[in-house]
């Protein structure tokens, strides 16, 4: 973190030609710490709503949701973005559910 209260960003971008093709740039943005925490909780606040389940009911009984693992992307905005499987060259990782017999 700078004594600005910023952070800086270096991400890649795909951009449109005028060809009308696209390429990838490098981007480089300084954000706000204050923005970027605002962007973040939105974020978790989403998740959280989207993967309020107590319990799921399956031909093999009822389980508890007991942990979820995300892999996510934030823009050079700021902006945090679910990624799911086979986004990018990293991002092999979807969402893992880990389920346990409920009692």
């Amino acid at each position: 973190m700078n004594e600005d209260g910023t952070i800086t960003f270096v991400g890649v971008e795909e951009r449109a030609t005028s060809r009308g093709s696209t390429e990838l740039a490098r981007v480089t943005e300084k954000i706000s710490v204050d923005a970027l925490h605002e962007q973040f909780t939105r974020f978790m606040r989403s998740l959280e709503t989207a993967f309020a389940v107590d319990q799921v009911q399956t031909a093999q009984g009822i389980f508890q949701l007991s942990q979820i693992q995300f892999s996510a992307e934030m823009s050079a905005e700021g902006e945090f973005k679910l990624l799911g499987a086979g986004v990018g060259v990293a991002a092999g990782a979807a969402l893992t559910f880990v389920l346990t017999r409920k009692d």
